[in-house]
């Protein structure tokens, strides 16, 4: 029979704690304009997020440039290839509810869609991805 997992050392303190932040929130930062040829100024777009999620959210992490493609059906499916730089950011559920920072994360993504012209940010929440693709300014 397996041993039970033990939650504290034999010294009595916890090995984790402060495990509050539980969402994930994954932001995809685009290397190129809908077109698939253009390119954005991805760093920019990089540092702002860092920026954004910093202050919203407490913090964040971009990795790497990623490979990606994205079927642009308001162009006949055009795929659009993609290099996009991923930024996760773990969260509270009580900081990912409140409307100030929806509002902060929402307007963001529309500023970075609008002007990087793109056809879609890609936004996960928890276990839910979101689509945005009306641009326009609130």
């Amino acid at each position: 029979m397996a041993k039970p997992i033990r939650k504290k050392p034999p010294g009595g303190q916890r090995v984790l704690s402060g495990g509050r932040k539980r969402v994930l929130v994954v932001l995809f930062v685009p290397s190129v304009e809908r077109d698939g040829a253009t390119t954005v100024d991805q760093h920019r777009w990089v540092e702002a997020s860092l920026e954004m999620f910093g202050r919203v959210f407490g913090g964040a992490t971009a990795y790497p440039k990623a490979k990606g493609v994205w079927r642009d059906d308001e162009r006949g499916g055009a795929l659009v290839m993609d290099e996009p730089v991923v930024v996760h950011c773990y969260t509270t559920p009580a900081d990912i509810q409140d409307s100030r920072n929806l509002a902060a994360l929402g307007g963001f993504c529309r500023k970075m869609g609008r002007e990087a012209k793109q056809g879609e940010i890609g936004l996960v929440v928890g276990d839910e991805y979101f689509a945005i693709r009306e641009f326009e300014e609130e």
